[in-house]
């Protein structure tokens, strides 16, 4: 766990990485030896880094959701158009079928009702009878004629909301690849820098010295996503991967609990929405626990104190105390 005085140093260049600054890393030959205070700096910058690149990863999560949700409105929007423009014109043909046949069943039109009845009130009768239905008809067709062009509004509206959600992903996707591109250089300098902190070391360590736990009080459902996501500790960070062999915080969470049957959108942000909202002193095994503002991070809680989450890139999964972080909040799923 960090201490107090590296975690600001790790905030600090956290905004420096958000606002798109550069980061800068001295140059040094892979023979030097660097000095405790450099391998430190290098360590803050890549932990700041990967930060700041899960909190655009989650935000891509967010919009490739909301994009497949607005994939979806267009798709019924479309279907409902295509409803109500076939049942206009099927309407329309049956009124024109009506002046057609009824209206206009002989050459001389109306005169020829009139001189076909036997009296005039038959003729007044029929005549009525043709326009209350042409009547009829004409008001059901301006109904599906409204029905349609709503339908066609609709169906616009939700096409420029999938073109901005788009947008809005290219945007993300571009944003993402700039800090994975940092992230790399980081990893460079890690591996000449400090061997110790190499992503492939701290896998081999997690998985060997795993700290012991003790998974609390908890529901059957709770206990097994618990323990599914125990069982993949050691396995690699990545940028929006949800398993088996990688994952990403909100990956690793919905992984977990689709073991005991609950499905999770893959996104920490909107995971908190799903369950009961519980306080930091309520928390218990299985349950989600949530931090940073605006959320950006959520790990699954294996007691009061304890977690397991998929931190940052270039740290596997692991055990970590759910107070290390800036808790916002927690859901309780069952």
């Amino acid at each position: 766990m960090a201490s107090t005085g590296r975690t600001q140093v790790i905030r600090a260049f956290t905004v420096l990485a958000l606002t798109g600054a550069a980061v800068a890393v001295p140059a040094m030959s892979a023979e030097a030896v660097p000095a405790p205070s450099t391998c430190e700096q290098t360590r803050a910058q890549f932990t700041a880094n990967g930060q700041a690149a899960e909190k655009v990863a989650e935000q891509l999560n967010d919009a490739k959701i909301a994009k497949a949700k607005a994939q979806k409105q267009v798709a019924a929007a479309t279907a409902k158009a295509r409803t109500a423009g076939a049942a206009y014109g099927e309407a329309a043909r049956d009124f024109k079928r009506i002046v057609s046949g009824e209206l206009k069943s002989a050459p001389a039109g109306q005169f020829a009702v009139f001189f076909t009845s036997r009296s005039p009130k038959e003729f007044a009768d029929q005549m009525a009878l043709m326009d209350y239905v042409a009547g009829r008809k004409g008001q059901q067709i301006d109904q599906l004629a409204g029905i349609r062009a709503g339908a066609l509004k609709a169906q616009g509206d939700v096409q420029a909301k999938l073109a901005a959600q788009t947008k809005i992903e290219h945007s993300m996707t571009a944003k993402s690849a700039d800090l994975r591109k940092r992230a790399a250089t980081l990893t460079g300098l890690l591996q000449n820098l400090c061997a110790d902190d190499q992503p492939d070391v701290q896998a081999a360590r997690a998985s060997r010295d795993m700290p012991r736990v003790d998974v609390g009080p908890a529901s059957p459902a709770a206990q097994k996503a618990v323990q599914t996501a125990l069982a993949q500790i050691g396995d690699p960070y990545v940028w929006a991967a949800a398993g088996p062999d990688s994952f990403d915080c909100s990956g690793l969470t919905s992984y977990a609990w689709a073991s005991a049957g609950v499905s999770l959108p893959h996104s920490s942000a909107q995971q908190y929405g799903y369950g009961t909202h519980i306080s930091r002193s309520q928390v218990r095994a299985g349950d989600l626990v949530f931090f940073y503002s605006p959320i950006s991070h959520v790990g699954i809680a294996i007691n009061n104190t304890q977690m397991v989450h998929a931190s940052t890139f270039g740290v596997p999964v692991k055990v970590a105390n759910i107070d290390s972080s800036p808790f916002v909040g927690a859901t309780r799923l069952g």
